[in-house]
């Protein structure tokens, strides 16, 4: 088994070459630099330019597609948003039409999604792997991703996941949110009722991990823990973990538009995502906030 990641000098994809090679899988990364912290050989590809190292494929029976630009990184102009997109819907065709090019004979194509293709709506619904993108810039972004993954459906076995919020001390959203709460400068923000799917990293590597290895695993699965848990409740819980009270008054939501725009949307609106068929396949080990946030700060 050798494993091409795209995507792998990201959160994810570190933590994820970490434990292919901590289980002896051979692991390379297809990426716009050379440089890796990972250890592992990297090749170049340029996907605006349409051009690829066609030896990142030598020997590959599996390959996962992290690339994207950060949705959160910068404002959302409509070059940045034409960003978000095309660097995930191109590199997808990209990779599809040189492996079909080249008739080579991959297993799996593993593809990171996001719960964004449900839009950022208030709304007490629990989606489901079965409910139809929303008409938002993330919905109609993530649609587009997945159709150009389908695309592998001929040639492999092809599994989406449905990011949440990926829970880590030291990257994404949860880092910025806990240094406020301890510095006692933390509120939840707008209303504080937004729902935030969610899953601890390590459950998101292992989900990804048992993608690569278990062939009977194909579909789509939104990769969320089981824990409903709203922007407030989050706030205050990580306030308990390093026992600060929540005193501020909630951000307004003009202040968050204001600062970034569109983006907001996503930041004051949020969406129940239902992770039964995930667990179908495969087990959690954080179900429950407050276990995630005593492994992750203990």
């Amino acid at each position: 088994m050798k494993v091409l990641i795209t995507g792998g000098s990201g959160l994810l994809g570190s933590a994820l070459t970490k434990k292919l090679l901590k289980n002896s899988i051979d692991v390379v990364h297809l990426t716009r630099n050379k440089s890796s912290k990972n250890d592992v050989k990297n090749y170049l590809w340029n996907w605006e330019k349409n051009k690829i190292d066609e030896n990142c494929f030598v020997g590959v029976t599996h390959i996962v597609h992290l690339a994207g630009a950060g949705i959160a990184e910068k404002a959302w102009t409509q070059k940045r948003k034409e960003e978000i997109v095309k660097s995930r819907v191109l590199t997808t065709r990209l990779m599809h039409s040189k492996i079909t090019q080249l008739k080579l004979p991959i297993s799996g194509f593993i593809a990171a999604s996001a719960v964004g293709i449900y839009g950022a709506q208030i709304s007490e619904k629990v989606f489901t792997e079965k409910d139809k993108a929303f008409e938002d810039f993330m919905g109609n972004c993530c649609k587009q991703w997945e159709n150009s993954i389908d695309k592998f459906e001929s040639i492999s076995r092809v599994v989406k996941l449905r990011l949440g919020v990926i829970l880590d001390k030291n990257h994404g959203a949860l880092p910025r949110i806990a240094n406020m709460v301890k510095n006692r400068i933390g509120s939840p923000l707008g209303n504080g009722q937004q729902y935030m799917p969610w899953i601890h990293i390590e459950d998101a590597v292992n989900v990804f991990y048992k993608s690569i290895l278990d062939e009977e695993i194909s579909g789509t699965f939104n990769t969320v823990s089981s824990d409903y848990i709203t922007n407030s409740e989050l706030t205050n819980k990580i306030g308990n973990v390093f026992n600060r009270k929540i005193w501020l008054p909630n951000v307004p939501s003009f202040v968050l538009k204001f600062l970034y725009g569109e983006m907001s949307e996503t930041i004051l609106k949020g969406v129940k995502v239902s992770n039964k068929k995930l667990k179908g396949e495969i087990n959690l080990k954080y179900e429950k906030i407050e276990d995630a946030l005593t492994e992750i700060y203990s």
